[in-house]
């Protein structure tokens, strides 16, 4: 029997529900108009005429077009599907890039390659054209980070946190491997790269402020899966990730000041309202959090009544741009959606305060202090999330081959290209391992 006594003051639903509150991007897309122009067998028709290199060409054709169907507007795909649909198509236009890399004599087109795609993160759609291989992979692998975090977003939404929280995990370290390692290599190899001439997906800051904010977002999911548990949460713990929430959206909003500024400009307004709510939100409840803690497990009970006075300040809707508090919930605003949710916590958090206030006033009457003491409030928050490490898969570069060269080229690849005679030594070597071997070894060494 429940011999509990007065208001139930254990934390609501609504709370859950705010603590995950995201906004949803739209995954970048391929120009239809320009996405028929587009045959790697045509193009690369003259020099690649090897077997293994007409099938790479194929699976690439026949992968950008599924990812072209699974991208369409006109259809309702899961992001499951578009996230498999460009981690497939990764790999064989990694390989095509390869092989342009490693053998640039032979890398010679028979019409050219133009692909076209538009930025998802910007508020209005605009398409950037590029001949650029390396363009098709960037893009390619930016949509598998969106579409993950799109997949972490629907799971959000249907209450499955932790497996929410893995994939913005995931698109974390697909935005951070973009950031730190594909776009640089592309400006190290000597690459035309105009910032302005590229989608918001493939520059540097851009994907290091999102390798930030999808690490705060799955930290989102950690909380709200604490929170749905049975039993008392450990407040200490739920106070420090929140703040370290809100210290990453912080971080993300000053890197795309910063480093990103055109594309923060280009971006829907609304979405950098919802950064502002969430920043002061997750303060609110990490004073919330803590306030709890030293009521329940201190017992510093006037300690906490004036952490929770200061959590229900910051709740309020401020003043102005500049004040403290929550911005302003508009009649368009998307944010529109979690007002009543919203209004609830507020209740709750005030009723929590009055529970506590009239107990302390006739049970502990321990001091309330007018003003936080410095050692009692947390200094900084805890960032657990860690992006999960992406790369490419290690593939081999298939052969492009000139006109007059393909008459040696097949003799060494005689029965299914086993083995070939090198010089006159009689060694015997697999050809086709020996020349993926030395293509790799050029390519390590650039």
């Amino acid at each position: 029997m429940d011999d509990k006594v007065g208001p139930d003051l254990s934390h609501p639903d609504a709370l859950i529900r705010l603590t995950s509150t995201v906004l949803r991007f739209r995954c970048p897309s391929i120009s239809p108009k320009a996405a028929k122009d587009v045959n790697f067998l045509s193009s690369f028709h003259t020099v690649g005429t090897h077997v293994t290199t007409q099938k790479v060409l194929k699976t690439a054709t026949s992968s950008r077009d599924y990812l072209i169907k699974a991208l369409s507007k006109k259809k309702n795909v899961p992001h499951t599907t578009i996230a498999t649909a460009a981690e497939k198509y990764v790999t064989p236009i990694h390989q095509i890039l390869l092989a342009c890399r490693v053998q640039p004599e032979s890398a010679r087109l028979d019409q050219r390659l133009v692909f076209e795609w538009s930025t998802g993160i910007e508020e209005k759609e605009r398409f950037f054209k590029s001949e650029a291989i390396m363009y098709e992979l960037v893009m390619t692998v930016a949509t598998q980070a969106v579409a993950m975090a799109g997949l972490g977003t629907d799971e959000c939404i249907a209450g499955q946190f932790a497996s929410a929280s893995r994939n913005f995990k995931k698109s974390s370290g697909i935005f951070d491997f973009l950031a730190t390692t594909l776009l640089p290599q592309w400006i190290s190899k000597g690459g035309k790269v105009v910032d302005e001439a590229l989608p918001a997906e493939a520059k540097i800051g851009v994907c290091e402020a999102f390798k930030v904010l999808m690490l705060g977002i799955a930290q989102q999911m950690a909380v709200a899966t604490v929170l749905m548990k049975d039993g008392t949460p450990n407040w200490s713990l739920l106070a420090k990730l929140s703040l370290g929430i809100s210290e990453q959206f912080q971080e993300f909003v000053s890197i795309m000041r910063n480093k990103a500024a055109t594309t923060k400009s280009r971006m829907d307004p609304e979405f950098f309202t919802l950064m502002t709510f969430q920043i002061e939100l997750q303060k609110s409840f990490s004073l919330y959090f803590h306030a709890r803690h030293y009521w329940e497990q201190e017992l510093q009970y006037g300690l906490a009544i004036a952490m929770l006075n200061h959590a229900i300040s910051l709740m309020r809707t401020r003043d102005s741009a500049v004040g403290k508090g929550l911005p302003e919930i508009k009649a368009k605003s998307p944010l529109k959606a979690v007002e009543k949710d919203l209004n609830f916590v507020r209740a709750h958090m005030q009723m929590v305060l009055q529970a506590w206030e009239k107990d302390n006033s006739i049970i502990y009457f321990d001091k309330v202090p007018l003003k936080l003491p410095a050692e009692k409030t947390l200094a900084q928050g805890v960032h657990m999330m860690k992006p999960d490490p992406f790369e490419l898969e290690v593939v081999e570069p298939v052969a492009l081959i000139l006109p007059g060269e393909d008459a040696d080229f097949g003799k060494n690849h005689d029965n299914g290209g086993s083995s070939a005679t090198n010089g006159g030594d009689g060694d015997t070597i697999d050809s086709d391992y020996e020349l993926a071997k030395r293509l790799q070894e050029q390519l390590n060494s650039e």
